[in-house]
């Protein structure tokens, strides 16, 4: 999996880089790329993750990088003050960026072009820095615990599950029901932005 020339793997690294404080500038220069590329590069992984295999090379690096982050293109690549804290400090709950991600997602369905600074206040880079966080959460939080039969838990009471697989289930859940809630409210909104294309075009 790669994206404008970023392995899953740099993308590891760099999100466990500003997980440690490092700035999205300083990332973007070390992976060799432009802030707005870092951004389609977050997007693109943000959206593909679920499609590695859990147990496999790559969410295992994945999982043990941010205990040792100063690897790779980023060996030497020292400390730095900074991170995702400000931009978090503006959206602290992980509906805005769920919201944010389905706004963009829907509108381009229509042809539409969201300019983030004038909706939400916050650049491309930003929007990759929110996404770099809410994705490491999600992968601490759901991939990495083990997964328990839901419909016995649902529907049968199910064998006793661990806290943290009760945490997993309801974070899953969660991400579900925000996902559909913002897709459902945007598509209201875009619903008619489509009216009367192509009513001029003859066949």
């Amino acid at each position: 999996m790669e994206k404008h020339g970023v392995t899953f793997k740099d993308y590891a690294l760099a999100n466990a880089n500003l997980a440690n404080g490092m700035p999205v500038e300083r990332v973007c220069e070390i992976l060799g790329i432009e802030e707005p590329v870092w951004a389609e590069v977050s997007e693109y992984f943000v959206n593909n993750m679920s499609q590695l295999e859990p147990g496999g090379e790559e969410m295992q690096f994945f999982a043990e990088v941010f205990t040792n982050p100063k690897q790779g293109k980023f060996a030497d690549a020292g400390d730095a003050a900074g991170g995702v804290e400000e931009i978090l400090a503006k959206y602290p709950e992980w509906s805005d960026f769920i919201k944010m991600q389905q706004h963009i997602a829907v509108a381009s369905e229509y042809g539409i072009d969201i300019d983030l600074e004038k909706e939400y206040g916050i650049t491309m880079m930003q929007y990759g820095q929110l996404g770099s966080h809410w994705s490491a959460m999600y992968k601490e939080k759901v991939i990495d615990v083990e997964n328990f039969d839901s419909y016995a838990y649902e529907n049968e009471g199910g064998p006793a599950i661990t806290p943290e697989q009760e945490e997993r289930y309801r974070i899953y859940t969660l991400h579900t029901e925000l996902n559909n809630k913002w897709e459902a409210h945007f598509k209201e909104m875009y619903k008619d932005a489509g009216t009367g294309i192509g009513d001029d075009i003859d066949f």
